[in-house]
């Protein structure tokens, strides 16, 4: 795909093919940026347009097709995602599937209904979603309210796959790397499908460590067994086609917020005892503090995690590793911290340290400065945007300027993190795109950058770098 800018007094334009893209977007412009400097202006026409590579998100089923403006808030917000985990284990489900008697019932029991009520309302007075159904409406050509915009997006979602589509091909998607390892329920059938659907965005995978660890922790075997099964599983995944037909295009792991300071674990001594813990309290996990569950497996997810990184140490591929972020409560939020990755980073091994390459997730938010600078100091440290992208909004301009007074461009990675439902993925590229061109507007006017060199700058945030890392060919 050849890529040039034209650059004159009036314009300067990004060209895919051959072909050139209107400006048509900057009317839609909240006023403060229409109103910013002509080098916006010139900047945003040209990164509107680009391609965009999402580094790291989560497939979208037809399940949410139709919806209601509470069930929306619901499976759009942090806040609401770990709801069901506010009640002991199958309860929400079973009223949110219910029947009146069955709803009725639970209600009496559980106070469900004023719980979702309660926290549907704050999600509908936070500015987010203020702000994100302004957006929804003009994408939908209806009025501005909750209502209306579910309304429009119901009528839309009778060809829900058609819509997700559009929501793909208007924020102009070429490549996105989907985490297999939370899958809302979804299989073979669902990801076919979603991949399907967003043709001709091209769809790549990454499988996670505890999703691997979780087909063998239910078995009754000896701990040799269990590496023997663990690491073949593994080996399939990185070389076969085990992700779900697939090969991975790196790891995945989420056992930061589980234990905080991650350090490796050669010894397979403290991992085979942390797996006879495990088989003695298989029974009692499910109602366990969260943190008791967490010490128990802590030696035996060590170690694990540690086969994995040298793994795709050998073949230089990366390790994604949740970092930030919240799902309260089903994390332990101080543990999520930038700098207790820094062993991992470091991966040290005989007097050596062997720097794989690691992505830390979700920006480190809200300690963004921290991932940014544990970024800035190992060069096999990565940045990637999502959660903070969209989640922060119109300040996304300021986090984005924190991130790149530190990282270099080549490190930065483009990531919405979807889940759920589609309109993640559409905010975060319209947002991402816009508020990342006012603060390269600003290295323009302040001299640091040339407008070439900004121009240059996006393509390498959007979707360049998220190629060279991962492989991935650029069609």
């Amino acid at each position: 795909m050849n890529r040039s800018i034209e650059s004159n007094s009036d314009s300067v334009r990004e060209r895919s093919d051959g072909g050139s893209y209107s400006s048509r977007r900057l009317k839609h412009l909240p006023v403060f940026l229409r109103r910013q400097q002509p080098e916006f202006e010139r900047i945003f026409e040209v990164v509107d347009a680009m391609a965009l590579d999402d580094t790291h998100c989560h497939l979208v089923t037809d399940r949410d097709a139709i919806t209601t403006p509470k069930r929306f808030l619901e499976r759009i917000s942090l806040a609401g995602y770990p709801f069901p985990a506010y009640f002991p284990p199958g309860i929400y489900e079973n009223w949110l599937n219910g029947d009146e008697a069955t709803k009725y019932d639970l209600n009496k029991q559980y106070d469900i209904q004023s719980k979702v009520d309660e926290m549907t309302y704050h999600l509908s007075e936070s500015i987010f979603i203020k702000f994100l159904t302004k957006e929804m409406a003009q994408f939908l050509d209806c009025q501005p309210t909750l209502a209306a915009v579910i309304e429009a997006r119901n009528e839309r979602g009778k060809n829900y796959w058609s819509y997700v589509n559009s929501l793909f091909g208007d924020v102009n998607y070429e490549n996105i790397i989907h985490d297999t390892g939370f899958m809302d329920g979804a299989g073979q059938a669902e990801i076919d499908a979603f991949e399907e659907a967003i043709q001709p965005c091209r769809s790549h995978r990454i499988a996670r460590i505890e999703a691997l660890q979780d087909e063998f922790f239910g078995l009754d075997i000896t701990f040799e067994e269990f590496e023997s099964k663990y690491t073949a599983r593994l080996l399939e995944i990185l070389d076969g086609d085990g992700n779900y037909g697939k090969k991975s295009v790196g790891m995945k792991s989420y056992l930061l917020p589980d234990i905080g300071l991650i350090r490796p674990l050669y010894d397979r001594g403290p991992a085979a005892n942390s797996w006879s813990k495990l088989r003695a309290s298989y029974s009692e996990r499910p109602r366990m503090d969260r943190e008791d569950a967490a010490n128990i497996t802590k030696d035996l997810c060590r170690y694990t995690f540690t086969l994995t990184l040298e793994e795709c140490l050998k073949r230089d591929l990366p390790m994604q590793i949740h970092t930030g972020d919240g799902e309260a409560p089903y994390v332990i939020l101080r543990n999520q911290d930038p700098f207790y990755l820094e062993e991992v980073v470091r991966f040290d091994k005989d007097n050596m340290m062997r720097m794989p390459k690691i992505v830390p997730l979700h920006a480190g938010y809200p300690s963004v400065g921290k991932a940014a600078w544990l970024s800035h100091l190992y060069p096999n440290c990565y940045f990637e945007l999502s959660i903070m992208t969209p989640f922060v909004h119109q300040s996304l301009y300021e986090r984005y300027k924190q991130v790149l007074e530190a990282v270099p461009l080549s490190k930065i990675l483009f990531a919405s993190d979807n889940y759920h439902v589609p309109e993640l993925f559409w905010v975060s590229g319209r947002w991402g795109k816009r508020y990342l061109s006012q603060t390269l507007t600003d290295y323009v006017v302040g001299g640091s950058l040339t407008l070439e060199e900004a121009i240059e700058a996006a393509r390498m945030i959007l979707y360049k770098n998220n190629r060279r890392l991962y492989k991935l060919r650029d069609e």
